[in-house]
C-alpha cells in the first residue's frame, strides 16, 4: 500500500496516525465504488481560499459584491458578515453562546435579501461577475464520482443559490449530487412577479451534526449499503457532517487555509489527513482513482 500513497508524502500533507490512515484507505479500496459515498463542505473546501495570494470570495461575498445590488443592501450585509465572523471567531464565547447570535444574523441577512427584491435570475449574473473558483481538480473529481455512480452530499452554511449556480456553470449538477445549504426560495405571487422566502432551517458552522442527523431517515437510509465515506471540510465543525450516516470506515480530509501555526495541531488531532494551503484537489482525486481503479 505504501508505494501507491506517495501523494500523501508531500510536505504540505500532515497525518498524525499513518497506520490508521493506511488501514482506512485499504478499506475504501476493498469496498470499491459501490460502498462509497462522499460528503463535503463548499466554501473554501471545494472552492479555493486564494489564487496567488488574492482572496477568493465566499458565496455570501459573491452576492455582496454584485454590481446591480443597492449599496445600502451591500453595506448592511457587509456589517452583518463582519459581526458574524467576529462572533464565530470569539474564543471567549462557547458554541452554545454563539449559536443563537449567529442564527439572528443569518435571519437578518435573509430579510435584507428578501426586501431587496432580488430575483432568481440575478444569482447567475452574480456568479458570472465574481472571481469564485473551484480548487484545481474539483471538476474532474465530480466527473469521476458521477461516472462511478458515487453519491455526493454537500452540506454548506453558505448561500445555496450561489452554490447551485457555480455547480451549474461547470455542468456538475448530476443525479448523484445533493446540496443542503441556505437557500432563498422564490414563488409566484402575480403574473411575472415573484417573491422570496428563506430556508426554514438555517445551516451554520455548529449545527451540521443536526442537519446530517435529520437526513438519517431519508438520504442516508437510502445509502445504507454505502458503508464507506470520505468527508471533506475546512473547519472542525465540518467533521459533524457524517453524523447521520452509519459509516464503517470514515476518512476525513481537512483543508487548513489560514492561521496555520495556531491550528495545525488541532486539525491533525481531529482530521485523518490535513492539507495545508493546498489550492488543488490532488489528494482527493488520487484517493478516488485508487478506489475506482
Amino acid at each position: 500500500m505504501d508505494n501507491v500513497l506517495d501523494f500523501l508524502k508531500k510536505s504540505h500533507v500532515h497525518i498524525k496516525d499513518w497506520e490508521k490512515v493506511k488501514d482506512k484507505i485499504q478499506s475504501l479500496v476493498t469496498g470499491r465504488q459501490n460502498k462509497l459515498q462522499v460528503v463535503a463542505d463548499f466554501d473554501f473546501t471545494l472552492t479555493k481560499f486564494h489564487n496567488n495570494g488574492h482572496k477568493i470570495p465566499s458565496t455570501y461575498s459573491v452576492m455582496e459584491s454584485y454590481s446591480n445590488w443597492p449599496m445600502e443592501c451591500k453595506e448592511a450585509i457587509r456589517l452583518l458578515k463582519s459581526n458574524y465572523h467576529e462572533i464565530d471567531n470569539d474564543p471567549l464565547r462557547t458554541i452554545k453562546e454563539k449559536t443563537p447570535l449567529l442564527l439572528d444574523l443569518l435571519r437578518d441577512a435573509f430579510k435584507i435579501m428578501q426586501c431587496s427584491r432580488l430575483q432568481e435570475s440575478n444569482f447567475k449574473s452574480m456568479v458570472e461577475e465574481s472571481s469564485i473558483q473551484f480548487r484545481e481538480g474539483v471538476e474532474g473529481f465530480f466527473e469521476d464520482l458521477n461516472k462511478a455512480n458515487i453519491p455526493v452530499l454537500i452540506i454548506s452554511a453558505g448561500l445555496g443559490n450561489i452554490i447551485l449556480e457555480v455547480l451549474s456553470k461547470h455542468s456538475l449538477l448530476k443525479n448523484n449530487l445533493k446540496v443542503i445549504a441556505n437557500h432563498v426560495k422564490y414563488y409566484q405571487i402575480d403574473d411575472g412577479i415573484t417573491d422570496a422566502v428563506s430556508s426554514r432551517q438555517f445551516v451554520h458552522p455548529y449545527n451540521k451534526d443536526i442537519i446530517s442527523s435529520c437526513l438519517s431517515d431519508s438520504y442516508f437510509e437510502n445509502l445504507s449499503h454505502c458503508k464507506n465515506m470520505i468527508l471533506l471540510g475546512d473547519s472542525l465543525g465540518d467533521l459533524h457532517m457524517s453524523c447521520g450516516a452509519a459509516a464503517n470506515t470514515l476518512l476525513t480530509i481537512g483543508f487548513l487555509n489560514e492561521k496555520i501555526e495556531q491550528s495545525l495541531a488541532n486539525y491533525t488531532e481531529h482530521f485523518d489527513i490535513v492539507l495545508v494551503d493546498d489550492q488543488t484537489f490532488n489528494v482527493p482525486n488520487s484517493l478516488i482513482k485508487l478506489v475506482v481503479g
